[in-house]
C-alpha cells in the first residue's frame, strides 16, 4: 500500500508521478510535441493521430464489431489492438490528465495470453475477446486504488484504511469482465 504525503497536494502530486511512471518510454511525449499540444484547441483527430503509425490510426478508427470480427478472422491481433489503444490514451493522459489508473502491463498480458488462445484453439473467448476495456474510477479493480478523484481515497477503500478492503476488493462488473481472463488460465 502506498504511504500518503502529508498534504493534498503532494498526495495528488504523487499520484500523478505514479501513474506517469507506467507509461512506457518509446510512448512518451517530448516537451515539444508536449507544448505544441498545449497551443491545440482540437486534441482529438489528425493532432493525436500524429502520435501513431499508419496500423494504429487503422485500428483505433474500428468500431468494436468490427475490431472483434478482424480479432476472430486473425486480420488483428489481440496485441495490437490494445497497443493501438493504449498508446493513444497513454498520448492523452499526458497531454490532458485524463486517466485515474493505467493497467497497460494488464492489458497486454491479457492480450497476449487470448491471442495464445486463439492460435492454440482456433476460438475466441466470447464476443469480446480481445477489445480492450475501460473503466470509469467507480469500479474498483483488485491492486488499484478507486478514488472517483477524491485526493483523500488514494491509497485506500472509499477513505477507509481497512488493510482487508484496501485494494483488496473487486466490484462485480469488474468480476465478470475479469472472469474470462481468468478462465483462460485455467
Amino acid at each position: 500500500m502506498q504511504i500518503l504525503p502529508a498534504s493534498w497536494q503532494a498526495a495528488a502530486r504523487s499520484k500523478r508521478l505514479d501513474i506517469h511512471s507506467r507509461i512506457p518510454k518509446k510512448w512518451l511525449l517530448s516537451d515539444f510535441d508536449l507544448e505544441k499540444a498545449e497551443r491545440q484547441r482540437n486534441l482529438t483527430g489528425t493532432f493525436i493521430e500524429s502520435f501513431l503509425d499508419d496500423d494504429e490510426k487503422n485500428i483505433i478508427a474500428q468500431d468494436s464489431v468490427s475490431l472483434t470480427e478482424k480479432i476472430k478472422s486473425r486480420q488483428y491481433t489481440a496485441v495490437a489492438v490494445t497497443q493501438a489503444f493504449c498508446k493513444t490514451a497513454a498520448i492523452a493522459q499526458q497531454i490532458n490528465n485524463c486517466l485515474h489508473e493505467i493497467m497497460f502491463d494488464f492489458a497486454m498480458h491479457t492480450a497476449t495470453e487470448l491471442d495464445q488462445h486463439l492460435a492454440e484453439s482456433g476460438t475466441v473467448k466470447g464476443p469480446l475477446h480481445g477489445l480492450p476495456v475501460s473503466l470509469k474510477d467507480q469500479f474498483h479493480v483488485k491492486g488499484y486504488d478507486t478514488t472517483m478523484g477524491y485526493v483523500g481515497w488514494i491509497g485506500t477503500y472509499e477513505g477507509s484504511k481497512d488493510p482487508l478492503k484496501v485494494h483488496q476488493t473487486e466490484s462485480q462488473v469488474v468480476k465478470e469482465l475479469f472472469f474470462r481472463v481468468e478462465a483462460l488460465r485455467e
